[in-house]
C-alpha cells in the first residue's frame, strides 16, 4: 500500500498537534480548566507553573492563597459597606484591617493535590487545593470560641454594679467581636452557601449598650491648670459632650474629669513661631478620690506669628479631646 505524501504530512501534523496540545501526553483537566476530581463545590483551587516542580508548587499555593484572600477582602468590604452607620463605620474599618491576619490559620490547610510536566515545554504544573469542609470546620471552631468569649464579657457587664466596669466589659466584648469578622468573612468564602455563621450578638447591639450606659455616667469637668487659656474650660466640657458623656455640675457628678494644660512658647525658628504643649486628663471618683486613669497627649504647633501659633495649639487640644477622650475614658474603665 502506497501512502501519499499529502497523507503522510497530514499524519505528522496531527501527531505534532496532539503533542503540543497535551492530548497525546494526557494533560490533566485542571491545567486548562476545572478539575473533575476537585470540584469547585468541595474545594478551592490554585494553579502554578514553573521550571522546577518545587517552583510550580509554591506558585500554586500562592495562587490559591491570593485568590482566597482577595475573595475574603471582597466579602468583608461588602459587609462593611452594608454595615456602615455613624460611629459603627470606625468599628468596621478596624475589622477590615484585621482580615488578612485571620486567613493564615485557614490557608495552612492547603495541599498539593496533583502535578504534571508538559512533555513539550518541559514546564512543571501543580494543583493546590483547600478542602472547603476542612477549612469550614476549623473556622466554625474559632467562631465558637469567640462567641463564648463575647458571652463571658457580656455576663461580666451584666453582673457589674459600677457603670465604668460595665463599659469596660462591654468594650472588651466589642473588641473580641471585631476580631470575629475576619473569621466570618473567611467562612463565607469556603462555605458553598456563602452564609457563614452569624454572630449571636451584633456589634451594633454591644455598641448601643455602651452608648446607653455612657449617657448616664455623670462627669464634672474640672480645670487644674489652663496655661492662661480662658478657652480651656469650655474646650474640656465640649470634649466630654463629644465623647458621649453627660457633663454635669460638681454636686451631681459621680466622677470628675481633671484637665491640665501646659503651653510653652519656643520662640521663632526657621521663620516660624513654635508652641509646645501637653494635655493631661485624669478621671477621679468624686466620693473616694480614687484615680481611675490618666492620659497625656504631647503636641507642637507653629505659625507665622506667636498669637496664631497659640490659637492653633488650642485647636489641637480641642481636636485631641473630641477624637481621643472617649477611647481614653473607656480604657480607664477597662483597667
Amino acid at each position: 500500500m502506497v501512502i501519499s505524501q499529502n497523507y503522510f504530512k497530514a499524519l505528522l501534523f496531527s501527531v505534532a498537534f496532539l503533542l503540543t496540545s497535551g492530548a497525546w501526553a494526557g494533560t490533566p483537566d485542571w491545567v486548562n480548566g476545572s478539575s473533575l476530581k476537585y470540584r469547585d463545590a468541595e474545594y478551592l483551587t490554585g494553579r502554578g507553573v514553573g521550571s522546577t516542580e518545587a517552583e510550580a508548587q509554591d506558585r500554586a499555593r500562592g495562587d490559591l492563597a491570593t485568590i482566597f484572600e482577595v475573595r475574603v477582602q471582597v466579602v468583608n468590604d461588602s459587609s462593611t459597606t452594608v454595615a456602615k452607620s455613624g460611629k459603627n463605620e470606625q468599628v468596621n474599618k478596624l475589622s477590615s484591617q484585621q482580615v488578612s491576619a485571620k486567613t493564615d490559620k485557614v490557608i495552612s490547610g492547603i495541599i498539593i493535590a496533583d502535578h504534571w510536566q508538559d512533555p513539550v515545554t518541559r514546564d512543571y504544573h501543580a494543583l493546590a487545593v483547600l478542602s472547603r469542609a476542612q477549612a469550614g470546620t476549623s473556622l466554625r471552631e474559632e467562631l465558637g470560641k469567640i462567641d463564648d468569649a463575647v458571652q463571658l464579657q457580656l455576663q461580666t457587664a451584666k453582673a457589674a454594679q459600677d457603670p465604668l466596669q460595665k463599659v469596660g466589659a462591654l468594650s472588651q466584648a466589642l473588641d473580641v467581636s471585631i476580631k470575629r469578622d475576619g473569621f466570618q468573612a473567611s467562612l463565607k468564602v469556603v462555605d458553598p452557601s456563602g452564609h457563614g455563621l452569624e454572630a449571636p450578638v451584633s456589634q451594633a447591639s454591644i455598641q448601643s449598650q455602651i452608648n446607653d450606659i455612657l449617657k448616664h455616667v455623670r462627669i464634672a469637668p474640672e480645670v487644674a491648670e489652663d496655661a492662661g487659656a480662658a478657652e480651656f474650660p469650655g474646650i474640656l466640657k465640649g470634649g466630654l459632650a463629644a465623647a458621649g458623656f453627660l457633663a454635669t455640675g460638681g454636686e451631681q457628678a459621680d466622677l470628675v474629669l481633671v484637665g491640665k494644660l501646659s503651653l510653652t512658647d519656643l520662640g521663632r525658628r526657621d521663620n516660624w513661631n513654635w508652641v509646645r504643649g501637653t494635655l493631661e486628663v485624669s478621671l477621679v471618683e468624686k466620693a473616694s478620690g480614687r484615680v481611675r486613669g490618666s492620659k497625656t497627649w504631647p503636641f507642637k504647633t507653629s505659625a507665622q506669628d506667636p498669637k496664631t501659633a497659640r490659637s492653633r495649639a488650642l485647636i489641637e487640644v480641642e481636636k485631641q479631646l473630641k477624637e481621643e477622650l472617649r477611647t481614653a475614658i473607656i480604657e480607664f474603665a477597662s483597667s
